[in-house]
């Protein structure tokens, strides 16, 4: 079974499955977990093709997670969808997006989301609601919030 793993799981302690686990992460996770002890794992650090990249873009820009993502969280789980990869991440809005993409995904320390979510942005001011985030209103200039539809 392959896994791909996100930083926050390598730093929180993630431990391979015993038998035939392939660890997969990306170069930007290599750098973020450099100096902890991913050397204790043996993993393999791949790059993910464009196409599935792209992919993921577009689903978290639709699902209302893509403001939410790093461009790392965005490799991960690019390399997940690529590699049919389990994906190892206690980061709701990475599951989430996970979700929309049909991908199995595990927590480590957390409980995991319970439902898959679209989400919007509402103006903490006027109330008014946007399907992108535009940082602050353009009606009345307050700050956006996301929110679930």
């Amino acid at each position: 079974m392959k896994y791909v793993v996100d930083a926050s799981a390598l730093v929180e302690g993630f431990e391979a499955p015993m038998g035939d686990a392939i660890i997969l992460i990306t170069p930007s996770v290599e750098r973020e977990v450099r100096l902890k002890s991913l050397h204790m794992l043996e993993y393999t650090v791949l790059e993910p093709d464009r196409y599935c990249i792209d992919k993921v873009v577009s689903v978290a820009r639709n699902s209302g997670d893509f403001d939410v993502l790093s461009d790392t969280d965005i490799e991960v789980l690019a390399l997940a969808y690529q590699e049919h990869a389990v994906l190892i991440t206690d980061d709701y809005a990475m599951q989430n997006v996970a979700e929309h993409l049909g991908l199995k995904w595990l927590s480590v320390h957390q409980s995991g989301i319970t439902k898959k979510l679209r989400w919007k942005w509402r103006c903490t001011g006027c109330g008014k609601y946007y399907s992108k985030n535009y940082g602050t209103c353009p009606v009345c200039g307050s700050k956006l919030r996301r929110v679930p539809k």
